[in-house]
C-alpha cells in the first residue's frame, strides 16, 4: 500500500509539474504574441516619431516665415514718415520742413533698430581692423598714424556681434622722399653757416 501511495504522489507531482511548466508549444504562442506587442509598440513610437519631425519642420518653417513680422511692423512707421515727409515737400517748398522729417525717420528707425540690439559703431579714434575696413589712406602730419579721418559708413553691432563693418579713410605719416626740396635747402643752410 504504501508503494501505491507513493505512487499516486509521484503522479500527483508530475501532473502539478506539468500544470506549472507551459508546454513548448504554449512558450512559443507566448513568444509570438509578445514579439507582435513589441513590433505593434515600435511601429507606433515609429509613426510618432515621424509625426513629430514633420511638425517640427512646419513649425520651423512657419518660424522662419514670421520670424521678422515684429521687426517689419515696427519699421512700417518710419516709412510712414518718409512718405508723409515726400508727400509735404511736394507741395511745400520749405526744406527745412523736409530736413526735419527725414532726420525724425532716422531717429525713428535707429529707436526700431536699438529695440532689436542693433546699435552704430562711431567711426572716431583709432582704426580697428575687427569694426572697420579702410577704403582710403591719406597721408596726414597733423593727427597720428592710423587715425580715422573719416567716415564714409557707419559700423553696426548686434547684441555685441559686428554685423557690418565701416567704411573710413585713415591717416598715415607722409613718407620721407630723398633729396626732397627742404632737405637739400637746410643742407645747403649747414654748409653755408660752417
Amino acid at each position: 500500500m504504501v508503494d501505491k501511495e507513493q505512487e499516486k504522489e509521484v503522479e500527483k507531482e508530475e501532473k502539478n509539474e506539468e500544470q506549472q511548466e507551459p508546454s513548448l508549444e504554449e512558450k512559443l504562442k507566448q513568444c509570438e504574441e509578445e514579439k507582435a506587442r513589441f513590433y505593434d509598440n515600435w511601429l507606433r513610437a515609429e509613426a510618432e516619431l515621424d509625426n513629430f519631425k514633420k511638425r517640427i519642420f512646419k513649425e520651423k518653417e512657419e518660424f522662419r516665415k514670421f520670424a521678422l513680422e515684429g521687426l517689419i511692423k515696427e519699421i512700417l512707421t518710419p516709412i510712414d514718415y518718409l512718405e508723409m515727409a515726400i508727400n509735404h515737400a511736394k507741395t511745400s517748398k520749405n526744406v527745412d520742413a523736409l530736413i526735419q522729417g527725414v532726420e525724425y525717420t532716422l531717429k525713428s528707425l535707429l529707436d526700431v533698430l536699438k529695440n532689436y540690439g542693433v546699435e552704430a559703431v562711431e567711426g572716431n579714434g583709432s582704426f580697428d581692423p575687427s569694426i572697420h575696413e579702410a577704403q582710403d589712406v591719406e597721408e596726414r602730419e597733423d593727427v597720428e598714424e592710423g587715425t580715422i579721418i573719416k567716415q564714409m559708413r557707419k559700423a553696426y553691432k548686434i547684441h555685441g556681434r559686428l554685423l557690418r563693418a565701416g567704411l573710413v579713410t585713415v591717416a598715415k605719416k607722409p613718407e620721407k622722399k630723398e633729396g626732397s626740396i627742404e632737405e637739400k635747402e637746410t643742407i645747403d643752410n649747414e654748409i653755408k653757416e660752417e
